[in-house]
Formats: structure tokens, sequence, C-alpha cells
């Protein structure tokens, strides 16, 4: 039976960056580490949406993004 182990998460930030000469979107990331695994997705939600208000791109997409360790 195989088991697993939390290492770490992170949430990354996917930002309107306007579009290029071509007229293709451009996407800007940020990414904040050392979340909690047990952080729920309002918190999650509710801590993105302040930090896009210290910035001027609006939002387009939130995750959060777990690594685990999986042992037999």
């Amino acid at each position: 039976m195989a088991t697993s182990n939390f290492k770490n998460a992170s949430i990354r930030l996917t930002f309107d960056n306007g579009v290029d000469a071509l007229g293709k979107p451009q996407k800007k990331l940020k990414a904040y580490h050392n979340v909690s695994d047990s952080a729920a997705a309002t918190p999650i939600f509710e801590t993105a949406r302040v930090l896009t208000d210290f910035g001027m791109k609006p939002l387009i997409n939130l995750e959060k993004q777990s690594n685990l360790s999986i042992y037999a």
C-alpha cells in the first residue's frame, strides 16, 4: 500500500499583461510559496484578491499547486 507525504504548496497568480504587436494576449505569472496544505479555496482566493489590489493588472487565473512524495 502506498502512502503520501506533503512536501510543499504554492499559489500561482496569472495576470493579464496586455497584447503583443501581433495581438496575442500576454500573461504575467507570480508565485507565492509556503502555502499550507490545509489552506482552503476561499481563504486562498481572498488572499489573492488582496495581493491583486497592490498591482494594476487584472487577475485572470489562480492555481494552488501541491507537491507530495509517494512511498511504497
